[in-house]
């Protein structure tokens, strides 16, 4: 059994304990019926925990410092309006104690290590069965770091050594121009009018833009274009 191997049976044997001690626990969630999944499911395997829990990062934001809390579940995808690292680093500057769990739609290969960088305590898929999502929580309780495919993020990291693996540093000059805009909302045609070019070639550069990036929508590129820029 390797060090790592060690690390995660000693962490799951104190979620064991976790699980019959008081922890103030907040969910935040973009969907009601997400949140009322999820806090059951905190009720269930954690019954003397005290349950905090908002819908929009504004109320997590007014709320999270009213009391200490041992762990934030925090929703990648809760609101567009503030930047999710942003509320990371706020959450740790009023309270560096507490440990968070970001909890997304996202590909965790792509955002797991940023976010891990920005002293988080894992990412949770929201595709993950029950088993998982305990354990995530249980190993984020235990200050321990949960990723689903442990094997490919690092023990230790630096946010400047995981930094590297910047997926936008592959882009041309030309097709940053192109994210610069497209994360604005321009529109194709608009792009190509400003850049002198046709629209149907702002189309493949988009195309190639999402295929080099990792993603495949534009809510996804805006994302990636948010925890890396």
């Amino acid at each position: 059994m390797n060090q790592k191997q060690i690390l995660n049976q000693k962490q799951i044997d104190n979620g064991v304990e976790l699980a019959y001690m008081k922890q103030n626990i907040f969910l935040t969630y973009c969907h009601e019926i997400v949140g009322i999944a999820m806090k059951w499911l905190v009720q269930q395997h954690f019954p003397l925990s005290a349950i905090s829990e908002a819908q929009s990062f504004q109320t997590a934001l007014n709320d999270l410092p009213k009391k200490p809390y041992d762990l934030v579940v925090l929703d990648a995808e809760i609101g567009d309006s503030v930047h999710v690292l942003g509320t990371v680093k706020h959450i740790k500057s009023i309270s560096p104690a507490t440990r968070i769990l970001i909890f997304s739609e996202l590909d965790e290969a792509v955002y797991g290590p940023k976010y891990l960088a920005f002293g988080t305590n894992g990412f949770l898929a929201k595709k993950a069965d029950i088993g998982s999502i305990i354990l995530a929580i249980k190993t984020a309780l235990s200050g321990g770091i949960f990723f689903e495919n442990q094997r490919d993020i690092p023990l230790f990291a630096t946010e400047a050594e995981l930094g590297r693996d910047n997926p936008l540093d592959i882009l041309s000059k030309r097709e940053t121009q192109i994210v610069e805009r497209l994360v604005r909302g321009v529109s194709l045609t608009e792009i190509g009018r400003k850049m002198n070019l046709k629209e149907t070639t702002i189309s493949t550069y988009k195309k190639r833009i999402f295929e080099k990036a990792g993603v495949k929508t534009l809510s996804d590129l805006i994302a990636i274009w948010k925890i890396y820029r």
